[in-house]
């Protein structure tokens, strides 16, 4: 069954500071979440920590996101860059 992805709203923010920058690395990182429709719990994320959150990484890009099980949602909570 497909999940909807969601963005919370600054997850969204720090995505649209990063595009001006890097818009090949977002267009790869926007790719890999959408594919956690299909996936979300690919065996390349990690759990991030006890919280139940999980983290992926996209090239230079850290994802923390959420899996809702009951409503078929990953909802994207944070994304960075490592340095």
């Amino acid at each position: 069954m497909t999940y909807a992805i969601t963005w919370e709203p600054s997850a969204v923010d720090l995505a649209s500071r990063f595009l001006a920058d890097d818009p090949t690395g977002l267009r790869a990182l926007v790719a890999a979440l959408d594919a956690l429709a299909d996936d979300p719990r690919p065996s390349d994320a990690f759990p991030f920590g006890a919280t139940g959150l999980l983290r992926l990484r996209v090239g230079q890009y850290r994802v923390i996101y959420e899996v809702e099980d009951v409503a078929k949602a990953v909802v994207v909570m944070h994304i960075g860059r490592s340095a």
